[in-house]
């Protein structure tokens, strides 16, 4: 169909022009946006993590130049756990310390099974420690090729008042946000790609 059919059809509707220019700008908005929003949760991340350790702070508001609270921001905390390191030692050690048990397999290289790496995992998970205990004989092992480290880091959280999203969109509107939004409207040259 071409433009001048889809005009003649709907007088309204927009020419596959007008269509295209709309798809490349959103285009740009689109990575313009993920890259400012990805700037700014990190700035964020930091500026939380440095007033939680000062003050105590675990969550702010956003809001509006006018005094309205549009939503709020909170921190979650990261958690820290058993990450196996080094599979093969840590199937070398259960060989040698269980021989009697099955929760290895032999092929070029030896594995962990994965149902009783879980097991194990959990058990150091919930010691916060690269150890298990002997549950025949109670003597507590220290596990190689396994060590304790961040899982999951720490973030935080944007929940919406009710009305926030329509109140940004309204400051947005008027030219309130103007000053937070120059990442999105700076020139070429002067953005991030």
């Amino acid at each position: 169909m071409s433009e001048q059919s889809v005009a003649k059809t709907d007088p309204a509707a927009p020419t596959l022009r007008e269509l295209a220019l709309e798809e490349a700008a959103l285009d740009l908005l689109a990575a313009r946006v993920a890259t400012a929003k990805k700037d700014v949760r990190a700035r964020m991340q930091a500026a939380l993590d440095v007033a939680a350790r000062r003050d105590g702070v675990e969550r702010v508001v956003a809001t509006l130049p006018d005094g309205e609270t549009v939503a709020t921001i909170s921190l979650r905390a990261g958690a820290t756990g058993p990450v196996v390191t080094d599979e093969e030692a840590l199937a070398r050690w259960l060989r040698q310390t269980y021989p009697d048990q099955d929760w290895t397999t032999t092929r070029v290289v030896r594995e962990v099974r994965p149902w009783k790496l879980g097991e194990l995992i959990a058990q150091m998970e919930a010691a916060q420690a690269a150890q298990i205990v002997d549950p025949d004989t109670g003597e507590v092992h220290d596990v190689p090729g396994v060590r304790i480290k961040p899982v999951r880091a720490r973030t935080h959280s944007l929940v919406w008042k009710k009305t926030g999203k329509a109140a940004v969109g309204q400051a947005w509107r008027s030219g309130a946000l103007t000053r937070y939004m120059t990442a999105l409207t700076a020139a070429p040259e002067e953005a991030t790609p």
